[in-house]
């Protein structure tokens, strides 16, 4: 039997079907979880989340790319970029919490919401669902321990490989001589990931292009080498 997605824009592909936090299900549970999703779509730059913002809801990425971030004074701190197949809202699906981070649209981004209502039922009804997804905020409370050791004690060069690495299997494809990366973010951003300045980060990136480490082409395609 074909499956196909109830909310208009998915091209037949099933939001719940590629989303790892509901790989347990069967085709007809998924089929009966689609039915709770409503679409809304965002236009690049656009505020999906603002901090201090309640909630209600958990956010399937479908289409796009999205940062989140927290801002102190007039800097940002970029926490994570997600992009589709990915999920956010979780954190405040159990707790009645607003929303302590900022999400933001880098490209036309289409999204697939459940509310935080139907979301604690599918749980109740599918535990694994909760395992699944506690699974990923470890993994993402993991990644914001090695943010904080990179930030403080890894050299920047290192710090800059590692986030390439990073995107590669997200935002790269392969290529002769190593993985073409295009960039989700620019200069400034890329900074903001890694807690440099601009022009720390240009820098590097251009001394990386120099010996050999790295290609850079315009302003967003990174050639990443492969390792000798």
């Amino acid at each position: 039997m074909e499956w196909s997605c109830k909310c208009h824009g998915c091209e037949h592909q099933m939001c719940t079907n590629r989303v790892p936090i509901f790989s347990s299900l069967s085709h007809e549970e998924m089929d009966a979880i689609q039915s709770l999703i409503i679409q809304r779509t965002y236009n690049k730059g656009e505020v999906i989340i603002k901090a201090n913002e309640p909630m209600h809801a958990i956010f399937i990425l479908n289409e796009g790319v999205v940062k989140i971030n927290k801002r102190f004074q007039d800097k940002e701190q970029i926490l994570y970029l997600l992009t589709e197949n990915e999920f956010f809202g979780e954190t405040n699906l159990f707790a009645q919490t607003n929303s302590n981070m900022n999400v933001i649209a880098l490209t036309k981004t289409v999204l697939c919401t459940i509310s935080k209502a139907d979301f604690e039922k599918l749980v109740y009804k599918y535990p694994s669902i909760g395992l699944k997804m506690l699974e990923e905020i470890t993994h993402r409370l993991i990644k914001t321990q090695q943010l904080i050791e990179n930030t403080g004690f890894k050299p920047i060069d290192d710090r800059i490989v590692e986030m390439l690495k990073e995107f590669a299997p997200k935002y790269g494809k392969s290529a002769e001589k190593g993985t073409l990366i295009e960039l989700p973010l620019n200069r400034e951003e890329l900074a903001n990931y890694l807690g440099l300045t601009r022009e720390t980060i240009s820098r590097k990136l251009a001394k990386m292009d120099k010996e050999g480490l790295i290609k850079i082409i315009g302003h967003k395609k990174i050639l990443l080498y492969h390792s000798s």
